[in-house]
């Protein structure tokens, strides 16, 4: 049996989106939680800044008002967090991971999110030991409060940079994403798979070769049929 190292994105693509990924999540979680309140025109702030994040019209500036809004924030909201957010991972996507770590193939997580919410929700669904390393960004935590942020992987080409950087194998790398910062691993790795529950990007990237899944469960079946 062909063994592959699977890489998988997080928000998009193993968390569905339904309407905010997980750092916009966690915002808004904390926006309605905090106390005091913040002044009105800050929580309108804040709001802009997820819906722009959310159409992709902030770029590399979104961390910087992540980390300006959540700081303070206690660790516990994480947890609270991931808890409702690992509700949105179907059981059958937690199975097919379940299977593929199974049969011996590599799975890691790399994202630009943040790993400290990912690895929750992750252990949240049972399915973070299946995860050889999890790559992202990291809260600084001082007193259990949020103080800062470590920009581990702050880019798709950090990404492929990070993966090449550990000697991985491209030709034997299965690159599972859903969005821009997942191009570079895609272009790089010989199996590039886009998670498209909305078919967008089905029409996007017609133009290349890639596989396009309307779930993460479907990835199991695509290594399956290249042998693995």
């Amino acid at each position: 049996m062909r063994r592959f190292t699977i890489v998988y994105d997080f928000d998009g693509t193993l968390l569905p989106m339904e309407p905010w990924d997980s750092e916009q999540a966690l915002l808004m979680s904390w926006l309605e939680s905090r106390r005091p309140a913040l002044p009105a025109w800050r929580r309108l702030h804040c709001r802009l800044i997820v819906e722009a994040d959310r159409r992709g019209w902030l770029q590399g500036s979104f961390k910087k008002h992540y980390l300006r809004f959540l700081r303070g924030a206690p660790q516990g909201l994480l947890d609270r967090v991931a808890a409702l957010l690992a509700a949105r991972i179907p059981q059958e996507d937690r199975s097919a991971l379940c299977s593929l770590k199974s049969r011996g193939h590599r799975l890691i997580l790399c994202s630009c999110g943040t790993a400290d919410l990912s690895e929750r929700i992750l252990a949240a669904c049972g399915v973070l030991p299946c995860f050889e390393a999890v790559f992202a960004n990291r809260f600084v935590f001082q007193d259990g409060l949020v103080s800062g942020m470590r920009l581990e992987v702050p880019s798709g080409r950090a990404k492929r940079e990070l993966l090449q950087s550990l000697g991985i194998d491209p030709a034997g790398t299965v690159s599972v994403g859903d969005g821009a910062t997942d191009l570079p691993l895609w272009e790089w790795s010989a199996v590039p798979v886009v998670v498209d529950r909305s078919g967008a990007a089905r029409v996007r990237f017609s133009r290349r070769p890639y596989h396009f899944v309307s779930s993460s469960s479907e990835v199991l079946g695509i290594v399956s049929r290249l042998g693995g």
